[in-house]
């Protein structure tokens, strides 16, 4: 094994949007890239970029985060490489719209295991070879749906709270050992995420078909009003940048915020003092405008 001399970061989620934008970022400013994607079928767009930039520190990775056994061999294959991880991006990402009634058992887990569970088995394998060399920085890619709850949103919320919850305790806990962890709290970015974004196989025909279909009114508005506003949302190379900030400093903050909406809602959480009354109030208005 030929030692990488420098930085080395794993990324999660890099087939495309956000974690394509920042495995080409982090290329481009001397590091080494491990692009972790979970379809090896769905790398046409990464490897294009790679051949097109002509990037040579960047290495595709398998790895389905929501699979232990994929993460344990896609450890495997990084340390055929290298013997020290500086930086890890804990960005693969999902979400199912519908209510918790209408979630199936199956569309409930899939949720979890991906944008929570992943992140904590993942991080978990990872720490050791942090620790062995006493550094690194772990990011986590958080949402304002870590901070406030949304309708018809509450698997993708449980996930993002519990990563919220996750990074402040691991940040405590790693300090002494020289290990930094923060997160990204981002608004709506434009990407394909929430085209992606399928709904509940029961939420067709039941109690909340009607609201369901009003929240897939307000994630499509805003698809299209980003790709109109330059003051709404953010693009994946805005995250990109800020994950490079991030690195630069080494994590200094807890909590990075990106995008005029994420900002907003955030700013009228913390107006409103922990008044559920009020809070009730002020995202229903924003989310008004939404529509």
């Amino acid at each position: 094994m030929s030692e990488i001399d420098s930085k080395v970061i794993v990324i999660t989620g890099c087939s495309s949007g956000i974690g394509l934008e920042t495995a080409i970022t982090c290329a481009k400013n001397n590091m080494f890239v491990f692009a972790c994607v979970r379809n090896p079928y769905k790398i046409f767009e990464l490897k294009k970029r790679i051949e097109d930039e002509k990037l040579t520190e960047i290495k595709i990775i398998e790895m389905d985060v929501s699979k232990d056994i994929s993460i344990k061999n896609g450890i495997h294959q990084i340390l055929n490489f290298t013997n020290h991880i500086d930086i890890l991006f804990n960005n693969a990402g999902r979400m199912i719209l519908g209510s918790l009634e209408d979630l199936s058992d199956n569309e409930l887990s899939g949720q979890l295991d991906t944008d929570l569970r992943g992140v904590i088995i993942l991080t978990k394998n990872i720490l050791p070879i942090m620790r062995k060399n006493n550094s690194g920085l772990i990011i986590n890619m958080s949402s304002v749906a870590g901070r406030i709850g949304f309708p018809l949103s509450s698997a993708y919320c449980i996930s993002k709270f519990g990563i919220e919850g996750l990074s402040q305790a691991l940040r405590r806990e790693l300090m002494p050992k020289n290990i930094n962890v923060c997160l990204i709290e981002a608004g709506v970015v434009d990407t394909k995420f929430f085209v992606n974004t399928p709904d509940a196989i029961a939420s067709k025909h039941s109690a909340y078909s009607e609201e369901t279909k009003v929240m897939r009114k307000v994630l499509n508005n805003l698809m299209k009003n980003i790709k109109e506003k330059e003051s709404l949302g953010s693009k994946s190379s805005d995250v990109s940048e800020k994950v490079l900030e991030i690195i630069k400093e080494n994590g200094k903050e807890f909590r990075y915020s990106i995008g005029n909406d994420a900002e907003a809602m955030i700013a009228a959480l913390e107006s409103c003092n922990d008044d559920q009354s009020k809070m009730d109030v002020a995202i229903n208005n924003i989310m008004k405008e939404w529509m």
